[in-house]
């Protein structure tokens, strides 16, 4: 009368210890899934960049936007040495705006890269002012050696494109006020009662 049951409590313990088993194997096929996962995230190339290679994009892109800047400042000058129809007056007063826009342009293209290099808004100021000064005493295009092209990283290339575009702008702007026709005068109206001449006949066959 016993041994019914104890043969029944005996299946049911092997299929609990199937499924231990089965649990635990998947359990471990898991882990050694994750496993995998974790050393080939470890192995992936780093992408943050070391303070050497920070140094080397923030030069770089400090001599584009200069670049830029000289290129587009010396357009205007060249333009305003030129023997213009409008008065010197009007000229130097174009020429004069758009070096000044170009220098506002410079000024933030190097407070952007500050930002980049994750400096606070007192210090990229300070940084901004202080590589224009530079810049200032020693132009790009006076330099001696030009050192190796670098391919800059997208943020500081994004700063780069948007200053060359922008002051290209600025210069080609300046060179079509500079060289503007100035307006003709117009012509005085005639005085009132005054006959208008009458138009000839034609001949009559």
């Amino acid at each position: 009368m016993t041994r019914r049951p104890a043969a029944d409590s005996i299946r049911i313990s092997r299929r609990t210890v199937r499924i231990g088993i089965a649990v635990t194997v998947g359990l471990l096929a898991l882990l050694a899934i994750v496993g995998l996962a974790m050393a080939a995230r470890a192995n992936e190339p780093v992408t943050v960049a070391t303070a050497a290679q920070m140094q080397v994009q923030r030069a770089a892109a400090e001599r584009d936007v200069e670049r830029a800047y000289e290129q587009s400042a010396e357009q205007v000058t060249k333009v305003r040495a030129l023997n213009l129809a409008i008065s010197a007056a009007q000229a130097d007063q174009i020429a004069s705006k758009a070096l000044t826009d170009l220098r506002t342009l410079r000024h933030s293209a190097f407070l952007s890269l500050g930002q980049v290099m994750s400096m606070a808004a007192a210090e990229a100021e300070t940084y901004a002012v202080a590589t224009e000064t530079r810049f200032d005493q020693a132009p790009v295009a006076k330099q001696a050696a030009s050192p190796s092209p670098v391919l800059l990283a997208p943020r500081f290339y994004a700063i780069v494109s948007r200053m060359s575009e922008l002051a290209t702008l600025l210069a080609d702007q300046a060179t079509t006020q500079l060289t503007a026709a100035p307006p003709s005068a117009s012509p005085s109206p005639a005085p009132s009662g005054s006959a208008r001449p009458s138009a000839s006949p034609s001949p009559t066959r």
